[in-house]
């Protein structure tokens, strides 16, 4: 009698651990780790709201790991990462979703987006992105393996130089230098488009590439050169805002639809919601970030004429605009955005 309750007793313990085992583990959070390039900016900020906005959303079932400096690898790194799903979110300009999404290098075409101040081109963007471009850029990026949860503006490029000829025109400034650009056909042919030659290279070494002579400048936004103190090495700013850049959030589509539908819901509505905090976040950073540089007697900014910005504009209407409107998959994009942004007038 006494073996047979001790059996018993055995067979129902071995029948409650798993059974508690599974429990536990369905009450153990979500991981949703996330990177990005930069650090103590506005970039790395919205990526720490996302993560927070996610798990508020979720009752706390998924909790957020911010990696930012590159502590995940480089851009590239992580976007291979998140369509194994070994990461879960990312943040970062368009330009480097354009090698998976081609399509979406017309985010990236020089003078496409309006506006005469940052804080309007960046706002335009965001706007233009609820449009049918935007949502055909989500769709194309969901067939890759990335899921989209947020599109909005970051924010105007400028060309940052080592040395200038001080009396040469824009053209002649420009014309063979060698400048790092952001990733994307669309960034490098802007360039080079004006006689310049692009240089592809990871942000982290642009500083001492510049001090070193190996390139002769970068292109990117006011806030991020501000914060990298990338001025120091290349003080003559030509403030061309010739791209102004998309930021998006994108999470692993592998993780994602590993999901349950409520959890699904609460990224997705994070990241709804963090467009309009990282608009905001971007327009006060630029806007700070470009009124140190006009401050600053150590910068020389060079600001353009209307006659230089029509030079520009033509070379990049003969060049990179052909080379996107004879691709039929970009001209369709660039259809689809020119309509949004016409919206935005009406």
């Amino acid at each position: 009698m006494g073996t047979k309750l001790i059996s018993r007793l055995l067979l129902s313990f071995s029948l409650i651990v798993p059974f508690a085992m599974s429990a536990q583990a369905a009450d153990k959070p979500i991981e949703m780790r996330l990177g990005n390039i930069t650090s103590n900016d506005a970039q790395e900020r919205i990526g720490q709201k996302f993560l927070k906005l996610v798990e508020e959303k979720s009752n706390g079932q998924i909790v957020g790991k911010h990696f930012s400096g590159g502590s995940l690898g480089s851009n590239d790194e992580v976007m291979r990462g998140l369509r194994l799903g070994s990461v879960q979110a990312i943040t970062n300009p368009s330009g480097y979703l354009n090698q998976f999404v081609p399509q979406a290098g017309v985010l990236t075409l020089p003078w496409v987006f309006p506006g005469s101040t940052p804080e309007e081109q960046i706002r335009n963007i965001t706007r233009a992105m609820q449009g049918e471009a935007g949502n055909k850029i989500r769709e194309l990026a969901d067939a890759k393996g990335f899921r989209v949860v947020s599109l909005f503006g970051l924010g105007p490029n400028q060309i940052y130089l080592r040395e200038v000829d001080k009396g040469a025109s824009v053209i002649d400034m420009l014309k063979g230098k060698r400048i790092r650009t952001i990733g994307g056909h669309e960034h490098t042919e802007t360039v080079n488009d004006w006689g310049a030659r692009s240089v592809h290279m990871s942000l982290p070494e642009v500083y001492t590439s510049i001090q070193q002579g190996v390139v002769d400048g970068f292109d990117l936004p006011a806030a991020v050169t501000v914060k990298l103190k990338y001025h120091e090495q290349a003080p003559n700013v030509v403030m061309t805002n010739h791209i102004v850049l998309t930021e998006y959030i994108a999470v692993s589509k592998e993780w994602y639809e590993k999901l349950p539908a409520e959890l699904q819901k609460a990224v997705d509505e994070a990241g709804k919601e963090a467009e309009e905090f990282g608009t905001t976040e971007f327009v006060n950073e630029q806007n700070a970030a470009l009124e140190m540089l006009r401050s600053d007697p150590k910068i020389n900014v060079i600001e353009l004429s209307s006659e230089d910005i029509a030079k520009l504009t033509e070379l990049n209407k003969n060049g990179v605009w052909k080379t996107a409107a004879s691709n039929p998959g970009k001209a369709e994009m660039l259809k689809l955005l020119e309509a949004d942004i016409q919206k935005l007038a009406n």
